[in-house]
């Protein structure tokens, strides 16, 4: 079972969705999770996953963020899976928690390294708790931490926004002079906001934009290409491959994978 929701409209500036993920089978299975160019903090309510992000195993915590990852990884359950996320906007861990995310980039980590005691949190990850009253006190939670981390990137908002509204087709000069600040200034703000560049976050979610296509049209890779905005075959597939793993034609786009879910809006 994998469901959406709407943020309130007083967050959804900085909350793109909330997602749960439900599975009772006990069997260890390995998903594969690709990049969509958004942070996340994750809860498990259920047994914990094992995630192999660098070439290693290892055991996660019940509390998670993550930030930019810039390649595909791969989780494996340990029992039954039930799990709530909060998918934000690439700038909102540094408004929550007032950290550089350069130094975040390509690492899930515990909640607890960059918020501090979070009773309330570590308390939604026990049984007995509905979806509503889980994504009811992470929005009380991330009200709170934006009080306290009260940081001025309306720029870097804007940028993130812009790119993804072009499908990441807009590039950095192009924002900077709509925004009137320097391309430099701008990338740097960025870097330090969301941990990755403006050039790659856009290739994410160009790279992203496949899957809308795929799901709402019948083309051939060629089309595909042109439509998502590469300019050649061979580049489309440099980056699908990178991000994935895998050639687009043996890429399962059916398949009931968590990187489906969370790619296929």
């Amino acid at each position: 079972m994998f469901e959406r929701f709407e943020p309130s409209l007083a967050l959804n500036d900085r909350i793109k969705e909330f997602w749960v993920y439900e599975n009772p089978d006990l069997t260890p299975q390995p998903q594969k999770v690709i990049p969509d160019g958004f942070s996340e903090v994750i809860i498990h309510y259920g047994d914990l996953y094992r995630i192999n992000l660098n070439g290693s195993w290892e055991q996660q915590s019940q509390l998670l963020f993550s930030n930019q990852i810039s390649r595909y990884f791969h989780l494996e359950n340990t029992g039954a899976s039930a799990m709530i996320g909060m998918k934000m906007f690439p700038e909102a861990g540094y408004e929550l928690f007032g950290k550089d995310m350069s130094g975040f980039t390509d690492r899930v980590v515990p909640l607890q390294e960059l918020a501090g005691p979070i009773d309330a949190l570590s308390d939604l990850a026990s049984t007995g708790h509905s979806t509503n009253e889980r994504i009811s006190v992470l929005e009380k939670w991330v009200e709170i931490m934006l009080s306290k981390n009260d940081r001025n990137v309306v720029n870097v908002r804007h940028a993130c926004r812009e790119i993804f509204d072009s499908n990441g087709l807009i590039d950095g000069s192009s924002i900077s002079d709509m925004l009137g600040i320097s391309l430099r200034q701008l990338e740097r703000l960025f870097k330090k906001s969301t941990g990755v560049t403006i050039k790659f976050l856009s290739r994410i979610v160009r790279f992203n934009y496949i899957f809308q296509l795929m799901k709402n049209k019948e083309m051939s890779w060629i089309q595909l290409a042109l439509e998502s905005g590469y300019f050649d075959q061979s580049h489309f597939i440099k980056d699908f491959k990178e991000f994935t793993g895998e050639e687009p034609s043996s890429y399962g786009f059916d398949e009931k994978t968590l990187a489906n879910f969370f790619l296929k809006k």
